[in-house]
């Protein structure tokens, strides 16, 4: 892995730093990091890419029962006042998207990108008489796969979204390094697996049990929903 890190201590920066550069420095849970692809300094305990180091750092010693004054482990960098108290929730230095937000974005782009649909078809845009079956249903997958390639290819682009997030002030990470999602290929592929999976139901409505409000899709190509800015 060739990515340069930079870290923050005692109020400095610092880099930049192979991985194997952190593992020798030892840097704690709590150490801010920042790496390209990363808007904001981010603790490295939210940072999937670091847990290896962080699982070989030994935890403080204790202090009562030190007698030496020549070895003394130093105390972590302060984070700046605004990362002190951020909750678990908080991936890459985001706030993940709510499950209100994601259904109301998912709704209502749905709606914008069905009128012209309609205006253009009319009425002939729906068939009464169309029994649900399988052969039906893998219809409906491949058509909502081949709409997603292409408007997937047109907004990831200009938005790291599709057309709902962009409306309610979301975007589309990558769950394994915190980058924005705005290559047309990344979107394209991530709006054909929703559009796909669409026609089943259950892989659109798994974020209602899930910890990390992913459904099916976003697991699938490894993608979060989140807020653009934390809150400060």
């Amino acid at each position: 892995m060739n990515q340069k890190f930079y870290i923050a201590v005692d109020g400095q920066q610092l880099g930049p730093f192979s991985i194997d550069e952190l593992r020798i420095k030892g840097i704690q849970r709590d150490t801010l990091v920042w790496t390209e692809g990363l808007e904001n300094w981010t603790k490295a305990q939210y940072l999937p890419f670091l847990k290896d180091i962080l699982k070989a750092v030994p935890p403080p010693l204790p202090q009562q029962d030190v007698k030496s004054t020549t070895f003394k482990s130093p105390p972590p960098p302060l984070p700046p006042p605004h990362i002190l108290n951020v909750p678990k929730e908080k991936y890459f230095g985001y706030e993940l998207a709510s499950r209100r937000e994601r259904f109301f974005a998912a709704i209502l782009g749905a709606i914008i990108m069905f009128i012209p649909l309609f205006m253009i078809f009319g009425e002939n845009l729906f068939n009464d008489n169309e029994k649900i079956t399988l052969a039906s249903t893998i219809k409906d997958a491949i058509i909502g796969a081949i709409e997603g390639v292409i408007l997937g290819a047109i907004f990831y682009p200009l938005w790291s979204g599709n057309l709902g997030h962009k409306i309610f002030g979301l975007k589309v990470i990558s769950a394994e390094d915190g980058s924005d999602y705005k290559e047309a290929s990344r979107g394209a592929i991530r709006e054909a697996v929703k559009g796909a999976l669409s026609a089943f139901i259950i892989p659109v409505m798994w974020l209602l049990w899930d910890d990390d409000r992913q459904n099916l899709y976003d697991k699938a190509v490894k993608t979060y929903v989140v807020k653009k800015k934390l809150e400060q």
